[in-house]
């Protein structure tokens, strides 16, 4: 007997868990890409802050470079904002990835395969996911700081700062959690099989 057909007509099916997997899907998509653009944006921001870029909803400089005591420099040259777009791109692509992961276990669970493969491959790689993006937030701490306070010294020197703060101790909780989940839910298919293989 298939997933999708044991989960006929049980509440994953219903029209308000559909509804909650399609919010879910649309929300991760939104906020990533969100999230996404406006690190982009700060860095066309900087060397604007008296302007346009004063209404930025987020700060010109990262939480963890302002903890440090970095300020935006008040002129940036073209080929170091690239540097700084380059250095969003990392994290970015560890978020982006678990949004990935995300999207395809919402579009199981819409197709009725609420235990299926696909489902336990999503989780296992979200856990992924929020462990890489606890990396990357790392290296990234790292290549701002080192930007920025070498701009701000001239060129002539700088400091590298790294942190681990709520964000970085919750994308490694969850992430731990999430492979553990995934192992519980490939264990829970391995017991169904053997179940099915009797019937």
């Amino acid at each position: 007997m298939s997933s999708s057909s044991r989960t006929a007509g049980s509440p994953v099916q219903s029209r308000s868990f559909r509804r909650l997997a399609w919010g879910l899907l649309g929300l991760s998509w939104t906020c990533a890409g969100a999230s996404f653009a406006l690190s982009l944006l700060r860095w066309a921001a900087i060397g604007h802050a008296d302007g346009w870029g004063g209404w930025m909803p987020v700060g010109l400089v990262p939480a963890h470079a302002q903890l440090a005591g970095l300020t935006p420099p008040a002129f940036m040259d073209s080929p170091w904002r690239w540097v700084g777009v380059a250095l969003e791109c990392i994290p970015a692509a560890a978020m982006f990835y678990t949004v990935l992961c995300v999207h395809r276990i919402c579009r199981a669970f819409l197709a009725g395969e609420v235990f299926g493969a696909i489902v336990v491959a999503g989780f296992r790689g979200v856990g992924w996911g929020f462990l890489a993006m606890f990396v990357t937030s790392l290296l990234y701490q790292v290549g701002v700081t080192a930007l920025l306070s070498w701009l701000a010294s001239g060129q002539n020197g700088g400091m590298i700062a790294l942190g681990v703060g709520p964000f970085e101790v919750s994308t490694l909780v969850v992430g731990l959690m999430m492979l553990l989940l995934a192992h519980v839910l490939a264990e829970g298919r391995r017991l169904q099989a053997e179940a099915d293989a009797f019937v």
